[in-house]
């Protein structure tokens, strides 16, 4: 358990099938050939992200466990389809790049259920519209974006479909090599 002493750096997130990491990190792997300074995703760390809840104190992990449990107790699995790709906030800005999710109706009414839970204990609604996506990277400086993106565009990413099963309240431990994170709780759909 993490140290009862300091905040935890929290979110919650639906997992992503190893098969679909390594596509990803194929993607990842032909991008970083062309020499731009991003800072690349660890394809282990990559996942879907429902609600970024930043430093959680420790005695609110289990309040945020119960309401997680009750807002996914009556949800059921369903598909995933991973497919596209795209920038924040635009390719020709690019600070983001991101391979695109679809998981309809079911997605998107999970993803409102852990909003609405986790609003009265204090971590607020995000303003901005819900954008399923999975980061690949983080554009450093701007000089030579242009080609990755150019390139990622061209190349695209084979669509695949997974069943997303589960949601996890996961802690984030930001290292210089990047972010390492770790399961506090694992729900079911």
């Amino acid at each position: 358990m993490p140290d009862k002493s300091h905040p935890t750096r929290c979110f919650i997130a639906i997992d992503i099938p190893d098969e679909v990491k390594s596509g990803l990190s194929a993607l990842q792997n032909s991008l970083k050939r062309l020499g731009a300074s991003i800072s690349w995703t660890r394809s282990e760390g990559i996942h879907l992200t429902l609600k970024f809840l930043g430093d959680v104190d420790q005695v609110v992990i289990p309040d945020v466990i119960k309401s997680m449990e009750a807002a996914v107790s009556d949800s059921g699995s369903f598909t995933i389809t991973v497919e596209g790709v795209g920038c924040f906030p635009s390719p020709h800005r690019a600070r983001v790049l991101w391979v695109g999710l679809d998981g309809g109706e079911p997605l998107v009414a999970l993803q409102k259920l852990v909003e609405d839970a986790m609003d009265p204990l204090g971590f607020p609604k995000e303003e901005r519209r819900f954008h399923p996506h999975l980061t690949l990277g983080r554009v450093r400086n701007p000089h030579g974006v242009d080609r990755v993106v150019q390139e990622m565009q061209r190349s695209g990413f084979p669509k695949q479909e997974f069943t997303a099963s589960g949601v996890r309240l996961m802690k984030s431990d930001l290292q210089p090599s990047g972010a390492v994170y770790t399961m506090l709780h694992s729900s079911r759909l």
